[in-house]
């Protein structure tokens, strides 16, 4: 193994910011430990095991409703201005897990200097701001993940934040097209998307730990978006970020109806389970009946008055507020979901 294609990492980095090479960011000594080979590997399918746990993020409305599994892999989808950096920091602070690796690809000088003084003795910050060439910012993700394998093979539950897969994918796009590649759907070569199946299928959980993957996009609405779109299929649910709640100051400002965890149902009990889908089905109703009330136009339906005059309860639960346990967060949604269930019966 040679010195330029490994890098001291696992615990000897954590606590630690580091760049793409490994080299410290935030002041300290040189990173001394074992050295760990920079290649991207996945496991096996039969190295695999079930995802039956889950990740508590620390977020009520994430943990109740978008419940995520230990070794999924989660994006965080949402336009500017609606909160992703917030809400990353909030789940980096409140998450069950042993280690965590922030990797900020293309960030800004000013965020990632804030980060650097958040770095706690159980997190790893890999950096390489929006200044550096496109290539370091793909080495930056590269170093972001295998120092999370690394981890895992410790035996470790692992938490990797990728913030963001959009401007990995435009890193990536930057160098395919200067080696001549050619363009497709918007404007990005093909193996574009075939590097960030990469980059993805680390994470899972095996026998003896586990990574969670939790990546941002960068999501304006457009439908044809093809990284939004590559994400969606590689990723096993999604976390949608909404203008209109942000823009009325709702923390965090998540889309339910329009988010998605597939790992849910294999985590999570009957008793959540079903408060979960109760809730769910309210919020939907109000989506859908938003626009009449708006005009003054109020629904005769027992069912729709029960779900309105469970509204402000709806909206407590969505908005964080201060931390409780999960215990707590459970006996609250499961209580809410019981209230709307004896409201209308189970239709």
């Amino acid at each position: 193994m040679t010195a330029a294609r490994s890098r001291s990492l696992g615990t000897c980095a954590l606590g630690r910011a580091i760049d793409a090479r490994g080299e410290p960011l935030d002041g300290g000594p040189a990173l001394q430990g074992r050295r760990v080979a920079l290649e991207l590997r996945s496991p096996r399918p039969n190295e695999r095991s079930p995802i039956v746990t889950p990740l508590w993020s620390g977020i009520r409305a994430i943990d109740g409703l978008l419940t995520i599994g230990r070794g999924a892999r989660m994006g965080i989808f949402g336009a500017p201005g609606t909160g992703k950096s917030r809400l990353i920091e909030s789940i980096v602070d409140g998450a069950a897990a042993d280690a965590i690796i922030v990797a900020l690809i293309g960030e800004r000088g000013r965020e990632a200097q804030r980060w650097v003084t958040l770095c706690d003795p159980r997190t790893t910050i890999v950096c390489a701001t929006s200044d550096r060439p496109a290539h370091e910012r793909i080495a930056a993700a590269h170093l972001a993940i295998v120092q999370a394998v690394a981890l895992r093979q410790r035996g470790l539950h692992v938490l990797l934040v990728l913030d963001s897969l959009a401007r990995v994918a435009a890193a990536l796009r930057e160098t395919g097209v200067a080696a001549g590649e050619s363009v497709g759907r918007g404007g990005y070569p093909p193996s574009v998307f075939a590097e960030l199946a990469r980059m993805v299928e680390p994470a899972g959980a095996l026998r003896g730990g586990s990574v969670t993957l939790i990546a941002t996009v960068l999501n304006d609405g457009d439908d044809r978006d093809p990284v939004s779109d590559a994400a969606r299929s590689l990723l096993d649910g999604h976390i949608q970020l909404s203008k209109d709640f942000a823009d009325a100051g709702r923390f965090p400002a998540i889309d339910v109806p329009a988010s998605t965890s597939r790992t849910m149902e294999s985590v999570a009990d009957e008793p959540h389970r079903r408060a979960a889908r109760a809730v769910r089905r309210a919020l939907a109703l109000l989506e859908r009946i938003d626009d009449a009330r708006a005009l003054g136009v109020e629904p005769s339906d027992p069912y729709a008055q029960a779900v309105i005059a469970s509204e402000t309860q709806l909206e407590e639960f969505l908005r964080q507020g201060d931390r409780c346990g999960n215990v707590v967060m459970l006996e609250q949604l499961i209580a809410l979901g019981e209230r709307l269930e004896g409201r209308h019966g189970d239709r």
